[in-house]
């Protein structure tokens, strides 16, 4: 009986000794499964990356597995604010950079100080106050003196015009004769005007220019380039995390908004149809002389097979009325959403995205690369439309980023399509948008140029 019990014992031991060696066996096996960054953000930047095949180099590193998962910006905002909603937790977003003060303020992305000045974590190579184009990547990634991430492509746009035409000698003889001055690409609207008058030709086919009249985020973007072009703003402001007066119906700007409506009769019939890709496609197939466009879609105007105008287009900055020199500054940023369960990781993979070879092989791809060195790069170097982009780095202004930016640009397309539909009168249109501007300010805008009507 007693060896019976002692068996049963021993029996039982053994057991629990076999459950114990099993469960660790299943902790490690699970130790030993590779950790997978998922990095969520929209198709046309993230090709930028995936199109370099260097994401595989990564994973051979460093053993950390990445899923590439194509999101709409607007609609990973409303995913990270409702986590409930869906079963997939994001470790990296990108995400445009107007929207930082938003996430930010709704707790919805974390700061990466600490890693950054983690010397187990951050690779001593990498120096981004030195390396980076400090002011951009501190509009771009920074909010209240925090740092939340890095750029993945920094944006401006570009006056794209056809420089074969203003080498045409048959064109420069006419031209000179008309306006009694030299065929060249515009540096003031005035001269801008005369271009798309004389190149404005229907019966060919053939116009000076265009306008992204559609209402969509397109608008608002280019319609921005005239306002500050003229001097004018949403609000007066330094850095785009700051509150400042409400300017947006400032006598500056209505003059720009006057000058963008001037440039219609010189436009194709349907341009008030036009987006980004509606204005790329004209200069593409050679309807128009000249116009703004990203200068992510210049690589668009040089692709042999998309483009009928491959090495005829001139890139340089956007005419001033002021006189001063201006770009816009506008960018995309990766960040860690605080739902993260690889934050560490994802930090990690942001500082090898910043290596001199993963931003020489985006920026051949068609992205613009925040590392000061990747111009330095012969295969960067040669690209005909990096020398605008280089200009516009210091020169560049801008948006706001605080958190109500979003609902600002709503309001500003909605009303910018009434006014280039003549809907509204321009002033009345900028004087709605500044009392909207202020209703959702609240006491953090004021109306520097009171209106008289609502």
């Amino acid at each position: 009986m007693d060896l019976l019990k002692m068996s049963n014992r021993l029996l039982r031991r053994t057991s629990i000794i076999a459950l114990i060696v099993l469960a660790g066996l299943q902790l490690d096996c699970r130790h030993s499964q590779p950790i997978t960054i998922r990095l969520a953000g929209e198709k046309w930047f993230l090709d930028d990356l995936t199109k370099t095949n260097m994401i595989g180099v990564f994973e051979q590193q460093t053993g950390i597995k990445i899923t590439v998962m194509h999101k709409d910006h607007q609609e990973l905002v409303t995913e990270l604010e409702q986590p409930a909603s869906r079963k997939v937790t994001y470790d990296l977003i990108l995400m445009r950079h107007r929207f930082l003060g938003q996430l930010v303020e709704r707790g919805l992305v974390q700061a990466v100080d600490s890693f950054l000045g983690d010397a187990t974590l951050h690779d001593p190579r990498f120096k981004p106050r030195e390396q980076l184009f400090d002011s951009w990547w501190q509009e771009i990634s920074w909010y209240e003196s925090k740092i939340y991430g890095y750029p993945f492509t920094e944006l401006t746009p570009y006056l794209c015009y056809r420089k074969d035409l203003l080498d045409d000698p048959s064109e420069q003889v006419h031209f000179k004769t008309r306006y009694h001055r030299n065929l060249e690409a515009p540096k003031t609207w005035a001269e801008y005007m005369q271009l798309a008058e004389f190149f404005t030709r229907p019966k060919q086919h053939f116009y000076g220019t265009y306008i992204q009249g559609q209402n969509h985020i397109a608008l608002w973007y280019e319609w921005l380039n005239f306002a500050y072009s003229f001097g004018g703003n949403i609000l007066d402001t330094k850095d785009g995390g700051e509150y400042g007066d409400i300017v947006v119906n400032s006598p500056q700007t209505l003059a720009a908004t006057n000058q963008y409506l001037a440039l219609i009769p010189f436009s194709p019939p349907d341009t008030l149809s036009y987006n980004w890709n509606g204005a790329q496609a004209a200069l593409q197939q050679g309807r128009v002389f000249m116009g703004i466009l990203w200068n992510d879609q210049a690589p668009l105007l040089e692709d042999p097979s998309v483009s009928k105008v491959l090495g005829k287009i001139g890139y340089t900055t956007i005419p001033s009325a002021t006189g001063k020199p201006f770009s816009q500054l506008e960018g995309w940023s990766y960040l860690i959403p605080k739902e993260s369960t690889h934050p560490r990781e994802a930090y990690r993979f942001m500082e090898w995205a910043m290596s001199p070879e993963v931003q020489v092989q985006e920026t051949i791809k068609g992205g613009e690369s925040p590392m000061k060195s990747t111009y330095a790069d012969a295969r960067v170097s040669k690209l005909p439309y990096i020398p605008a982009f280089l200009a516009s780095v210091p020169i560049a202004i801008p948006k706001p980023t605080i958190p109500e930016s979003a609902q600002m640009t709503e309001v500003m397309q909605r009303t910018l399509s009434e006014i280039v539909t003549r809907k509204r009168a321009p002033k009345e249109g900028l004087d709605i948008m500044a009392l909207e501007i202020q209703d959702i300010l609240g006491t953090r805008g004021r109306l520097r140029y009171p209106v008289n009507h609502r």
